[in-house]
């Protein structure tokens, strides 16, 4: 039985997996010798299926400045509704290759950041790791995207496929596309010793051939692994770029942007894009015509269930088109979100000494002076979700002037009132900050003193 049943036409091709990402050329090799900028996680596990009961193993490599001492800190950022696992469970014994076992059927999605001594941190990296209830669906993996020349033979190696269960792969390859000037068809007749670990085909013109795999245990098929194989015409194929994947904020917004201009040509021309999508949770009646606009660089996704959505970019340079490259965004629902810390800074303290003047030993004392302050509310922040915030300063007493109330900084203006001779007076007022994301908020407040005390010069 013929499992692939998706063709790719010639410049669009329209699904692959993350084995076949195609490394940026353009990369300098030695970026390593730079000047050190901070902790950085170099490599970190991709993304699992498993079988609910199966151990969860995961790894994490990274670098700090003196190669001194680091720590790598690992949480559960989110968990299905019923299971009762939090970052407790993590088994961080080596904190390099931490465990942990699902208790319920669903997505988690967990998260790593690397500190050194100092306690600079590095940027976040995400895990997700999908348990389903029964056998869990092998994966297919076709090997690196291989380039050639016309009518040399390519092989092809998919010895790194797997089953989360162990059990023993069958395998069929297909060709998914050629380019117009082939006389290949595309199926399964294009490529030898196609039910293999190692087929072979053989390209006859130049162009970008693409070549597809599937795995079965015996009970399911795996999704396609989509490889590309570049015949040189003298013209460099572009590079698609679709993004890093990763564990989005519960407050992302529904209409989700996406982001290929990290593609590029090497020739420097013009691209055209291509997304699509590759799959959705289940529940979801998302399809190609939510994205907004499929050939835009960065078209809105517009979700409808929460879950984990993966998407297919290619992009074409008017000769040859691009391999395919997959991005995968978990988005989360607000029940899993966290709420923010509002920081209102420091309070603040005003002095004033009023001139006063006497006649028969009368006197009359100008007023305490509106004064202002600022108040700084920027150090406000979401930790873990990283939400962009919303800010609202108030004052119960309705007797201060608020510059900005709606500003994470504004300036606030105090009323005048009488002072007397050689009387100390002390006015306080309490202003409240609150920060809101999506669906939750905190508060803190910031006290304003105001000591005035008239003054009498001779």
């Amino acid at each position: 039985m013929n499992r692939h049943l998706l063709t790719i036409a010639p410049l669009l091709l329209f699904a692959s997996l993350a084995s076949c990402k195609v490394d940026d050329p353009n990369k300098n090799a030695d970026d390593s010798t730079d000047a050190c900028s901070g902790p950085k996680i170099t490599t970190v596990s991709d993304d699992q299926s498993v079988a609910l009961g199966s151990v969860v193993s995961l790894a994490v490599d990274g670098t700090v400045c003196d190669d001194g001492e680091k720590t790598f800190t690992w949480t559960m950022e989110s968990h299905p509704v019923d299971s009762v696992m939090d970052t407790t469970d993590i088994n961080t014994t080596d904190p390099t290759a931490p465990t942990f076992t699902p208790d319920v059927v669903g997505t988690y999605a967990l998260s790593v950041v690397l500190s050194d001594a100092a306690g600079e941190l590095s940027a976040v990296e995400y895990v997700v790791v999908t348990v389903s209830a029964s056998n869990s669906a092998p994966i297919a993996d076709c090997g690196p995207n291989l380039s050639a020349d016309i009518h040399e033979r390519v092989d092809f190696d998919g010895s790194d496929s797997r089953d989360p269960e162990g059990a023993a792969l069958e395998y069929s390859w297909a060709v998914s596309s050629v380019p117009e000037c082939s006389a290949l068809t595309p199926g399964a007749g294009s490529i030898f010793n196609g039910d293999s670990v190692n087929p072979s085909m053989v390209p006859d013109c130049a162009g970008t051939f693409v070549v597809a795999l599937s795995v079965s245990d015996g009970e399911q098929w795996s999704d396609d692994a989509y490889c590309s194989v570049v015949v040189a015409n003298g013209n460099e194929p572009p590079v698609a770029d679709a993004g890093q994947s990763e564990a989005l904020s519960p407050c992302t917004n529904q209409a989700y942007e996406l982001d290929g201009y990290g593609s590029y040509d090497p020739e420097g021309a013009p691209l055209t894009y291509w997304w699509s999508l590759v799959s959705a949770p289940a529940g979801s009646s998302t399809s190609d015509a939510s994205f907004s606009d499929q050939s835009q660089a960065n078209p809105t996704f517009t979700w409808d269930v929460t879950g984990s959505y993966t998407f297919h970019l290619q992009v074409n340079d008017g000769v040859n088109a691009s391999a395919p490259d997959i991005v995968t965004f978990t988005f989360s629902d607000t029940t899993a979100n966290n709420a923010p810390i509002a920081n209102a800074g420091s309070d603040k303290t005003i002095s004033n000494e009023p001139e006063c003047s006497t006649a028969s030993y009368v006197f009359a004392c100008d007023d305490c002076p509106s004064d202002d302050v600022t108040l700084d509310g920027s150090a406000s922040d979401d930790p873990i979700d990283g939400d962009e915030l919303s800010f609202l300063w108030t004052d119960a007493s309705a007797e201060l002037t608020i510059e900005s109330a709606y500003s994470p900084v504004t300036r606030v203006y105090t009323p005048s009132f009488p002072s007397e001779y050689n009387v100390a007076q002390t006015k306080t007022w309490e202003v409240m900050l609150s920060v809101s994301d999506c669906a939750d908020s905190d508060t803190d407040s910031v006290t304003i003193t105001y000591n005035c005390t008239g003054t009498y010069t001779p």
